[in-house]
């Protein structure tokens, strides 16, 4: 098997959280002595720099590509109208990919929706990862402009498109389903590389405030939904945590929910597009994030759990997580449980450490490179059997020698 990934961002670790997944997949491929080949869109001449310097191994062909360069013209235009981050790839990309795909061997593995383009010419050898359903995140917005409307029209035909794909939980899975009921679908679990995480025992918070809140994008609409949740939410956690102190971090957090965030907590933190986020994490006395209609794996729950912070969440939030309630995480189902989930947490501080220290064991254990890698490579084996059973049928229709010799119907197996 040859592997040839397409990544429309550059799999860096320091990047969101597709690019780091990315880093994780081509890190782990390359470890295990795969042929692998990725074709990467970068924008900034930094980013190609440290790509070719952290992937410099004799078994990986980087071909990287500036998307910057790429010319605008009405065709690009056009493409990208009907697939998502067409207009990322030219000529030069598409020639060089379809040259390596010559390979009888080669399998296509795209990392999400924006690379899609490029696996058009090879479904039959072609993989999409799906880290999230637009038409699934948009149920928690109550009114579509047209835009809106034409891209969750642009998602569904795109799944209609492609024979195998896999989602990162199995609720993704099930929904993507329901559009495309023939897909050969795979839920694959979400990685992290654990070593850009470092565990943190919960701080002991006599004689300060206690930092309860969320991270994360809240430019994503099922982030901002859970977010304006938890801002409902606040009053009723204050009463019971008297030394509570209401904390938000994340891309977007001062521009879309400073002013709601302040007016529930006059003493409210709110701190957005902050360069690393892991130090935020450890100033989290206890994450809320409690979404709705969520699709995907909610990633900043997983490095939660990582970095060693208690969380207060939904079935929502723990969907594809394979977390038992009072063991790794306080899961409520009503906000009643979710406050008193957050009064227990403060108020237990050995039953906190004890969660939290689950939680990282049990991200270690589903969310390793070798974990999710050995889950790729059963989808990679998987549509290669499909690919020479097919093949096989295909040269018996080719012989009307045999099909001579077939019984004409059932009736006459006996």
């Amino acid at each position: 098997m040859k592997l040839k990934f397409v990544f429309p961002e550059p799999p860096l670790p320091f990047l969101g959280a597709a690019a780091r997944l990315s880093h994780l997949l081509l890190s782990e491929a390359i470890r295990r002595g795969a042929d692998v080949e990725a074709f990467i869109e970068y924008f900034d001449e930094k980013d190609a720099t440290a790509i070719r310097e952290m992937f410099n191994a004799p078994n990986c062909k980087l071909r990287l590509f500036c998307a910057k360069t790429v010319p605008k013209n009405l065709l690009r235009t056009t493409r990208s109208l009907f697939w998502q981050g067409a207009f990322l790839y030219d000529a030069a990309f598409m020639a060089a990919l379809d040259e390596s795909m010559r390979d009888p061997e080669a399998v296509l593995h795209l990392e999400t929706h924006s690379a899609c383009w490029p696996g058009l010419r090879h479904i039959d050898r072609t993989v999409l990862n799906l880290h999230y359903l637009l038409n699934t995140d948009m149920r928690s917005e109550k009114h579509h402009g047209l835009r809106v409307k034409w891209n969750l029209y642009r998602e569904r035909q795109m799944l209609k498109t492609f024979k195998y794909m896999a989602a990162v939980t199995p609720t993704l899975a099930d929904e993507v389903s329901l559009i495309n009921s023939t897909a050969q679908l795979h839920p694959v679990q979400f990685g992290l590389d654990l070593a850009g995480y470092p565990y943190a025992a919960p701080s002991v918070s006599e004689g300060r405030a206690l930092n309860i809140g969320m991270i994360g994008s809240y430019a994503w609409a099922p982030t901002r939904a859970a977010a304006r949740h938890f801002l409902q939410l606040w009053p009723r956690i204050k009463q019971a945590v008297k030394d509570a102190r209401l904390f938000l971090v994340g891309r977007g957090a001062e521009r879309l929910l400073g002013d709601d965030a302040r007016a529930a907590d006059p003493e409210a933190r709110v701190v957005q597009n902050v360069p690393d986020i892991i130090p935020y994490f450890h100033e989290l006395d206890c994450m809320v994030y409690a979404p709705e209609h969520a699709s995907g794996i909610k990633v900043k729950i997983l490095e939660a759990f990582a970095l060693g912070v208690p969380v207060v969440t939904n079935q929502h939030g723990i969907d594809g997580i394979p977390v038992r309630h009072g063991e790794h995480c306080i899961v409520g189902s009503t906000d009643a449980e979710l406050v008193e989930g957050v009064r227990y947490l403060t108020e237990n501080p050995e039953a906190k450490q004890q969660m939290t220290l689950a939680a990282r064991r049990l991200v270690e254990d589903v969310c390793s490179p070798a974990s999710v890698f050995d889950k790729w490579l059963e989808v990679y084996a998987r549509m290669g059997a499909e690919k020479s059973m097919s093949h096989s049928q295909n040269k018996t229709l080719a012989r009307p020698d045999l099909l001579q010799s077939l019984p004409a119907s059932s009736s006459a197996i006996s």
